[in-house]
Formats: structure tokens, C-alpha cells, sequence
């Protein structure tokens, strides 16, 4: 989760008055086509879940006064829904940011709270949502960028992640299914809130109005296509019919633009990545969208 908090991005209620014009809003469930007793089930689940928040961890609720956040969090598990998801993704989609992550730090619960957080959603779900908070997205597209296709005949692999800079870089691991799920939670995510990122400019990512499409496009491209082999039963095609239909909201002036990592958001975070360049780690100074071929290698297609 990037972009919905209001300091930082302007963000407003108007998002919920044009959210059913974006085209994100197509790829949701539950919607006229859902089975009216899977609604009502669904809607038993959420609803003891929130009533569960609400009453066990208070300070979730207090964190979640803007409602534009409360929609995106419901947003990305509609998404998941409509993916076919399992029950522990579409919670994990729930509760994503639920403990800050990399990119927003709005609204947050301490980790102190993550046994309450277990017994509500679940372990595997918990995981998920921890490690979106905690991982540092460039060691995650590190991963997918090696995946190769023959890799998917392989389950026994575990991938290893690092923590965000600023937290340590401590290790992260994962087995194949946790990855995988990660990868499914992190392109939902972010595609259910890409339109609406791009209306407004935003100074804390370096991104012009339009310019939110370039973040992490050739990560997300690529885990698009580990999703349709790696889950080719449930999501060979979706999630590639979600991306291309949302990305081509896009306007041609923005296309050529690439934005692999992202700035620091936090002061800790500047000073960790002033540490890693002291040390010698390649990090760009300019961290704003940049022009694809750089990142392009010969073998790459735009």
C-alpha cells in the first residue's frame, strides 16, 4: 500500500465519488455475476472481523480515520476475490498495511499487537500482511526478476527477502507457496490503487499527475507472468487482463517511464540509504520515474 494517506498525497473523498469509474472497479468482488450466498457469507466474515478489531485492537480502528484508506484496504481484497483467492489471501488483502509499510506510514498498529492480529485472520495470513510491512520491495523484485519458467516444477525452494533498510535488513524467508501468495497480495495491491495515485501529483515519490504509472512497472509486469504459471489453474489469465486493462488508462506521455525502487519516505529510512551508499551499495541518488530503456536490457520488450 502506497498512496492513501492524505498528508502526503491530497488524497480526498472524491477517490470513493470516481472509484466505480475506475477500471480496477470491473476486476472486484462480490458484483452482479457473485453468488448471492457467497456475498452473505462474506459479508459474515468481514463483518466479524471488524467487529473483532473494533473491539480487541482499538487502535486499529483510531488509525483508520481516513475513509479513503478503509476503501482501498477493502479494495484490494475485492480484488483478491474476484482472482478466485483463497481465504487467508483475501484477509491478508484486509489487513496489508496494517503495520506500516515501506511506502505508507500513515496508519499504523504497533508489532507488539501481532498475536491479535494472528488469532483474528489467521498465521498465514498474519505472515502475509507482516511481511508486506516489513520487506524491502527491491529484495522481493530481486526474486521475481531471477524466476525463470522452469522454476515452477520446483516447490521445495525458499526465497529469502530482507527487511526494509531502515529496520535492520534483517532476513526475510519464504517458501514457494508463501512467495507466490506475496506476489499475488503485492500486484493486487497495487493495481487496485494505481488510477487513482496517478490523478495527483505526489512530492514524497517524485511523481508528476501521471506519473505514478511508471512505479515498479517491469516488477509488476514480471510478476504477472510468475502468477499465470505458477497458479496457471486459477490465474492464467486475470491478473494479465486486470494489468493490461488498467495500465492502458494510462496516458501516452508517461509510458516510457520506469520507477524500479522506492524513496525513502521516512527520515530514518533517507539516513539508512545514505548509510548504504557511504558503504558502496549502488543506490541512485535520483530515485524519481526515469526513462524504461535504462533499465532495459537487449533481451527486454517495452
Amino acid at each position: 500500500m502506497i498512496v492513501l494517506d492524505a498528508e502526503k498525497t491530497g488524497a480526498s473523498n472524491n477517490h470513493l465519488e470516481t472509484e466505480s469509474s475506475y477500471e480496477c472497479s470491473k476486476f472486484k468482488a462480490p458484483n452482479a455475476n457473485t453468488n448471492q450466498n457467497l456475498v452473505e457469507e462474506w459479508k459474515t466474515d468481514d463483518d466479524t472481523l471488524w467487529k473483532y478489531v473494533n473491539e480487541k485492537v482499538p487502535a486499529v480502528m483510531d488509525h483508520t480515520g481516513s475513509s479513503t484508506f478503509d476503501q482501498h484496504l477493502k479494495g484490494v481484497q475485492a480484488v483478491l476475490r474476484y482472482w478466485g483467492s483463497p481465504k487467508h489471501l483475501t484477509d491478508a488483502g484486509l489487513f496489508h498495511s496494517i503495520y506500516g509499510t515501506e511506502a505508507f506510514q500513515g496508519f499504523s498498529i504497533p508489532l507488539t499487537e501481532r498475536a491479535a492480529i494472528q488469532d483474528l485472520i489467521g498465521m498465514k495470513a498474519e505472515k502475509l500482511a507482516y511481511v508486506f510491512c516489513m520487506v524491502d520491495r527491491s529484495t522481493l523484485d530481486e526474486t521475481v526478476f531471477d524466476w525463470k519458467e522452469e522454476d515452477s516444477t520446483n516447490d521445495e525452494t525458499m526465497y529469502k527477502l530482507c527487511a526494509r533498510p531502515e529496520l535492520g535488513r534483517f532476513d526475510i524467508h519464504l517458501t514457494k507457496e508463501e512467495w507466490v501468495d506475496f506476489i499475488e497480495l503485492t500486484l493486487a495491491d497495487w493495481l487496485e490503487q494505481v488510477e487513482g495515485a496517478a490523478m495527483k501529483s505526489n512530492p514524497f515519490f517524485f511523481w508528476k499527475v501521471g506519473e505514478a504509472y511508471a512505479y515498479k512497472r517491469l516488477a509488476f509486469r514480471k510478476m504477472k507472468e510468475v502468477l499465470s504459471v505458477e497458479r496457471k489453474e486459477r490465474l492464467s489469465k486475470i491478473p494479465g487482463q486486470m494489468l493490461e486493462s488498467v495500465m492502458s488508462t494510462e496516458n501516452p506521455e508517461t509510458r516510457h517511464l520506469v520507477q524500479p525502487r522506492n524513496p525513502p519516505v521516512s527520515a530514518a529510512a533517507e539516513a539508512a540509504f545514505d548509510a548504504l551508499r557511504s558503504n558502496g551499495e549502488p543506490i541512485p541518488i535520483d530515485l524519481s520515474p526515469q526513462p524504461m530503456h535504462i533499465f532495459l536490457t537487449t533481451t527486454d520488450e517495452l
